[in-house]
C-alpha cells in the first residue's frame, strides 16, 4: 500500500504542474493558437502523471525503512 501511496502522491504533484505548463505555456508563448491548451490535456499532463508515479514508486523503494 505504501508504494501505491507514493505513486499515487509523486504522480500528481507531477501530473499536475506539467498539465500547468502545457497548458499555459503555449498560450503565453503563441496567443493566437487556438489549440496550444490541448499540449496540456492530452500530453504533457499524463505524461508528467506517467513519469511522476514511476518516480513516486522509485523514491519509496529507495527510502529507509522506520523500525519500531
Amino acid at each position: 500500500m505504501d508504494y501505491l501511496a507514493g505513486a499515487l502522491r509523486w504522480g500528481l504533484i507531477v501530473g499536475v504542474l506539467a498539465f500547468l505548463v502545457g497548458f499555459i505555456g503555449p498560450t503565453i508563448w503563441a496567443p493566437d493558437a487556438n489549440q496550444g491548451p490541448l499540449l496540456g490535456i492530452f500530453i504533457t499532463g499524463p505524461l508528467g502523471f506517467i513519469a511522476g508515479a514511476v518516480l513516486g514508486i522509485i523514491f519509496v523503494a529507495l527510502r529507509p525503512r522506520r523500525r519500531w
